[in-house]
């Protein structure tokens, strides 16, 4: 596996001399910038490769929160800070983990693991999206889903999008939005993959709806702009020919 690029965005100077020493200690990671503001580091991202981000909240002007609700495709994030209350709130930005300081290496260690989980997930989605034959033919053309004390039957053709939040997913459609306790992971494989598209890690798109990608984003018939990562953009494009 090649090196992954790291970022720092910190306004203590203590947190940044911790990062420094455990990302040196693994020679997976490589630190290419530390940053004690979210704009200074913003301008870096949109300029050079970012793979992981270890990103403080509470910062004077704008906090890590900010930052991440203005940024359309974002690195892989780990969230850094001194404050619990936040933990909730920052999964629906998909953040990778959530460490609470002062954490020790092997809640560091931790991490780095689910974000090389990820990158394996995103591989074999690619690996397998690359090769339209070794699509599974889905019998289906329906998904069964709970909302609150209710079973929803969603129609393949009924769903523009979906989109993770935190342990779940919502469900965009022409009447209305669902929310379901599931993951990405389960609703992919129960979608017919002839039909969607994965386009980010929090994202699932319907291949029919897609009118074009520009940048960093994707647009739907409908308006809708959705965050393209950079994992997946040119399996999208591929399939969009198709």
């Amino acid at each position: 596996m090649n090196q992954l690029n790291c970022i720092i965005i910190d306004d203590e100077e203590g947190a940044h001399r911790v990062l420094e020493h455990f990302i040196n200690q693994l020679k997976q990671l490589r630190l290419n910038g530390s940053f004690y503001t979210a704009v200074e580091a913003m301008e870096y991202v949109y300029n050079n490769q970012v793979d992981i981000m270890f990103l403080d909240i509470n910062m004077p002007g704008l906090t890590g929160m900010e930052m991440l609700e203005a940024m359309s495709n974002k690195p892989f994030v780990i969230l850094t800070t001194a404050y619990k209350e936040y933990a909730l709130e920052s999964y629906k930005y998909d953040v990778v983990d959530y460490l609470v300081k002062p954490f020790d290496f092997k809640t560091f260690l931790s991490a780095i693991d689910k974000v090389i989980n990820r990158l394996g997930s995103t591989k074999r989605i690619l690996e397998q999206a690359n090769n339209n034959a070794d699509y599974p033919v889905s019998k289906a053309d329906h998904l069964v889903i709970k909302v609150d004390n209710e079973i929803v039957k969603l129609d393949f053709s009924s769903i523009y999008y979906t989109q993770s939040y935190g342990n779940y997913v919502k469900f965009f459609t022409a009447e209305k939005m669902y929310m379901s306790q599931i993951t990405t992971q389960e609703v992919e494989n129960k979608l017919d993959p002839k039909l969607f598209v994965r386009i980010h890690k929090s994202y699932l798109v319907a291949l029919k709806e897609i009118s074009k990608i520009a940048g960093g984003e994707l647009f739907l018939k409908n308006g809708t702009n959705l965050p393209i990562g950079k994992f997946y953009k040119k399996n999208v494009i591929d399939r969009m020919k198709n």
